[in-house]
């Protein structure tokens, strides 16, 4: 059973880091309080990782890959363009939840049929102990996820709030960008 949390934690950490919901946290970071970030993180994280551990295979036979890709993707391009439509905002000291749920549906929908997914649904049935190797995927989401939010909220939140937008519009429609054209293949 620890070896199935080892290699889960190792896997996913190493998979995980740089990766675009690292990104995104990191992001997010520099506009919502830190705490409502990483919950956020952490409750898409339980819900993706929860299903490859638990209920994977099943995922699989029902949504194709490719097209919960191609969702995700123009999901984070439409984030993308609304960012950079909308008017300059200071960052959100500690007002309502709009971190949490924002955070929440962007890495759900970035993780959702992502290589960590996949990679802890065959852990999982690798090792036939789901919950070690849950908990040890989970581990290592909270390590990589903290640092990204660390350093959005300490260092990147810095930044004129002109440049934090234009570096989030980039890296959203990049990340969806990547997400289309890797999947499927398919260049505009």
């Amino acid at each position: 059973m620890l070896a199935a949390a080892l290699a889960a934690f190792l896997t996913v950490f190493v998979a995980e880091f740089g990766d675009k919901s690292q990104l995104v946290c990191l992001t997010m970071a520099c506009r919502y309080p830190p705490l409502q970030v990483l919950a956020g993180a952490m409750t898409a994280m339980a819900l993706v990782l929860g299903l490859a551990a638990g209920v994977g295979h099943l995922i699989a036979d029902v949504i194709p890959h490719t097209l919960v890709a191609v969702i995700a993707g123009l999901f984070f391009i439409g984030v993308g363009i609304f960012t950079w439509l909308r008017g300059e905002q200071k960052p959100a000291e500690g007002s309502g939840r709009d971190g949490f749920f924002q955070t929440l549906g962007m890495i759900f929908l970035a993780e959702f049929g992502d290589k960590t997914q996949l990679a802890v649904l065959f852990l999982a049935a690798s090792f036939n102990y789901p919950l070690a190797v849950f908990g040890g995927a989970m581990a290592a989401m909270f390590i990589n996820h903290v640092l990204a939010i660390y350093l959005g909220n300490r260092f990147i939140a810095r930044l004129k709030p002109h440049y934090i937008k234009i570096g989030s519009t980039i890296i959203f429609i990049a990340i969806g960008l990547a997400l289309v054209i890797f999947e499927t293949g398919f260049l505009f």
